[in-house]
């Protein structure tokens, strides 16, 4: 994606170029919106509607609106992204306190969260509007709320609003860190929104979204607001922020790719579609966009030598990308080639509900391991993992660095077990049966996070990932220093952990939680991600390799482990002796299976959870007891060798303390190396002989 630029280039001003980036946002605007119509009016999106008339508001007022929405969006990432990961620091002392440039960001970035605010809150009765028609008399903001997409464009409004106050109110890089993870779940949250929630595959249509939203809102912010703070930044420090910015953009370019063909696999019945159909012609035209960005951004950055023309390059790449979200709001407005929706009733109830049909085999413990329910997300998540702890080991390996192959094949392990977790037979019928939602949810706990503890991943980062000299912090430095916070020695406790990690259980399955997860994607993407990190949690504080805040106790660990797991059966066997049905709503309304059949599969996946239970146990217990030893004789050569170094100082300081004791003298300890006067004292004299 990019050539390394120089960063031995004479520091210059370059004043002109801020107003010239300035200028240059209404025209991309108006060139997005120009796009936005003619893909809306080769899909035919611009033609009236027959069954309900849209309003001209809706017809040409929601892609203004969209525009704007999208423009907020990206200054809201991609100026806090500039501000948190890219920018050098003014010093070698560590940036905590925000110097000009960044301040200039941040600010930068809170006027685009604030835009973006104010057009998520505009779409929501737009989008009344549009489902009422013209001329109607209802309260379009009700009618909006009442649904689903409308529920969703106020969260997405409330976490915008959320980035907005955190980079208002940033005077440090930690609250302007904040304001960019806000800003991330609301941009995640948007896959929600359009098409995607309401696809047959739902869960790749989403996931598939959320990636695309997520990709094209670092390239594209990033790009935009490195143009528009280039005007303050010399040579040296613009090369420096487009070093490290085109990894992200050669990361976004792949995602994209991966998350334009599952979207097209969905949306479009074949190749066919994309020169037969409207809306696979404006597919087509935004991909060979994306095609020739990457190209035009690889070889404009391979020549840029040591005068460093980012102008040029961001007006160019500006231009294209403007066209390719014009193209997205198009697609946004327009119905893809295959139907999304489908009815709830007869059959297809079932699908409606789930997105996918159930496997055709019976749920068995060898099904588990041969059905696939593939999620492309998941899966290539897991891929990339594993791809980067790999080069990690590798870098680590020519560098001469010693590194455990057990720590790595542990790692890969968990890899692999989690992409069994979220695609395998288990996931394939964990919708529609209680007892392999159980397998899921003990192997989330209890097989992954434990799999990956043990691979070191956070030393493995610190080892392989270059440190920062100039202060700033990249995602080496904000691991570590969230590792080393307040809020990280609090959960680290072993109690804490153990709370967390057997508590969930009570809050997620007594209350309405679980139901809700089953029936909306975003709580059970929710409910995928807290499993996973409480286990991670628990994990990390037992059997943890990677270093801590602080020592605990091994004699802390095994309590914590054994009245955590001791709870986990006991909890089990509440479940098994509970006497209604957990999501009882969710299973009636699939109609799969009676009530009676609800109640022997909900007592199987108590007995599950109950089982497998004792395994971990074990295991934990032998690994913390492994690690108590190995802990144990590891300070014990520590004191050998200190003993070695100073001739037994501290020994024979304690001898003489004791002879002191016994003369009833008050002698001061010898001095490290004197003779000690217990040396010429008689055997049995209290001697501590163990050192």
């Amino acid at each position: 994606m990019s050539a390394p630029v120089a960063e031995t280039a004479p520091a210059r001003r370059r004043g002109p170029g801020r107003a010239l980036g300035a200028a240059a946002v209404p025209l991309l605007l108006l060139l997005a919106l120009l796009a936005a119509g003619l893909g809306m009016l080769a899909t035919g999106a611009l033609s009236p509607a027959t069954l309900v008339p849209a309003s001209p508001l809706v017809t040409f007022g929601l892609p203004v609106v969209r525009a704007l929405h999208h423009l907020g969006l990206l200054l809201a990432v991609g100026a806090g992204a500039t501000a948190v990961l890219l920018l050098p620091g003014p010093s070698r002392r560590e940036v905590t306190v925000l110097d000009p440039l960044r301040r200039r960001a941040v600010r930068l970035a809170a006027a685009g969260a604030l835009l973006w605010t104010l057009a998520a809150l505009a779409q929501i009765p737009l989008g009344g509007l549009e489902a009422t028609g013209a001329g109607t008399a209802l309260n379009v903001w009700d009618v909006a709320m009442g649904g689903a997409l409308g529920r969703l464009q106020m969260l997405v409004a409330v976490l915008a609003a959320l980035a907005t106050l955190a980079y208002a109110l940033a005077r440090s890089t930690v609250l302007a860190c904040w304001g960019l993870a806000f800003a991330g779940l609301g941009t995640l949250s948007l896959g929600l929104v359009g098409h995607a929630g309401a696809s047959l595959d739902h869960i790749n249509a989403v996931n598939a979204m959320a990636l695309h939203l997520v990709a094209v809102t670092v390239w594209a912010g990033g790009l935009l607001a490195i143009a528009l703070l280039a005007g303050r930044m010399d040579d040296e420090v613009l090369g420096v922020v487009v070093r490290r910015y085109s990894p992200w953009a050669l990361a976004a370019v792949v995602s994209l790719a991966l998350s334009g063909l599952i979207s097209a696999g969905i949306r479009l019945s074949g190749w066919g579609d994309l020169v037969t159909t409207g809306y696979g012609r404006v597919v087509l035209a935004k991909a060979l966009g994306l095609v020739v960005l990457a190209v035009l951004g690889a070889l404009q950055r391979a020549r840029l030598g040591e005068r460093l023309r980012f102008r040029h390059l961001a007006l160019t790449e500006g231009v294209l990308m403007a066209a390719v979200i014009g193209a997205s709001i198009a697609l946004g407005r327009s119905a893809p080639p295959v139907p999304q929706s489908v009815p709830a009733s007869g059959d297809l109830k079932v699908l409606s509900l789930a997105g996918f049909l159930p496997p055709e085999q019976e749920f068995s413990p060898t099904t588990m391991f041969t059905v696939v329910q593939p999620d492309w997300i998941a899966i290539a998540l897991a891929v990339v993992m594993a791809g980067l702890y790999l080069t990690g080991a590798v870098r680590l390996a020519r560098r001469g660095d010693d590194w455990p192959w057990h720590r790595t094949l542990a790692f890969l392990a968990g890899c692999l077990a989690f992409a069994w977790v979220i695609s395998g037979g288990a996931a394939a019928w964990g919708k529609f049966r209680f007892d392999a939602h159980m397998v899921q949810h003990m192997a989330m706990m209890m097989i992954v996070p434990p799999l990956w503890v043990l691979g070191a991943p956070v030393t493995m980062l610190s080892r392989a990932t270059s440190p920062r000299t100039d202060g700033s912090r990249g995602v080496r430095e904000w691991v570590l220093a969230a590792l080393h916070s307040g809020y990280s020695r609090l959960i680290s406790s072993p109690p804490v952990a153990g709370l967390i990690f057997a508590g969930s259980l009570v809050i997620f399955y007594f209350t309405p939680l679980f139901e809700l997860a089953m029936y909306n994607h975003l709580g059970h993407v929710l409910m995928t991600v807290h499993f996973l990190a409480s286990g991670y949690l628990f994990a990390w504080v037992l059997i943890g390799i990677d270093p801590s805040t602080k020592p605990i106790n091994p004699v802390l660990k095994l309590i914590t482990l054994l009245v955590t797991l001791a709870f986990h059966a006991f909890f089990g066997i509440a479940l098994y002796s509970a006497t209604w049905l957990v999501a009882e709503g969710w299973y009636s309304e699939l109609g799969m299976y009676g009530p009676d059949r609800l109640m022997l599969i909900q007592e199987r996946g108590a007995s599950i959870m109950w089982a497998i239970s004792e395994v971990p146990t074990v295991g934990y217990a032998i690994i913390v007891a492994v690690l108590w030893m190995k802990s144990e004789d590891r300070r014990a050569r520590q004191y050998d060798r200190k003993a070695e170094r100073d001739g037994g100082a501290e020994l024979a300081a304690y001898n003489a303390y004791l002879e002191s004791l016994r003369g009833g003298g008050g002698a001061p300890a010898p001095a490290a190396g004197a003779d000690s006067p217990a040396d010429s004292a008689p055997d049995g004299a209290g001697e501590r002989r163990d050192g």
